[in-house]
């Protein structure tokens, strides 16, 4: 059951991953030292990922800021590796909205 069992499984895939948790998380089977372990875990394996902490937070979010960030990350991390849109393609298709 345990996520680290997959880690060289999914390296070897080559699909980016996105971590996204707490940083005040005090649910027992979600502590943010888990995110933490699993993201260096998966750097080590020589994934792409990226683990962003939202300060303040819990289990779920509430804050208005962390939503908003939350929602920055997916939209950016989905440009990049879906989309696979430069920076100044995603500025320029947001400026004609």
């Amino acid at each position: 059951m345990s996520p680290f069992s997959h880690v060289e499984s999914l390296a070897q895939r080559g699909n980016p991953i996105l971590l996204i948790h707490g940083d005040n998380d005090d649910n027992t089977g979600t502590f943010p030292i888990q995110s933490e372990r699993y993201y260096a875990a998966l750097k080590g394996m020589g994934a792409t990922t990226r683990l962003v902490m939202l300060p303040f937070e819990s289990h779920r979010y509430l804050a208005r800021e962390s939503i908003l960030h939350t929602l920055y990350e997916q939209s950016s991390w989905l440009d990049h590796y879906v989309t696979q849109r430069s920076p100044a393609e995603v500025e320029a298709a947001g400026a004609r909205l």
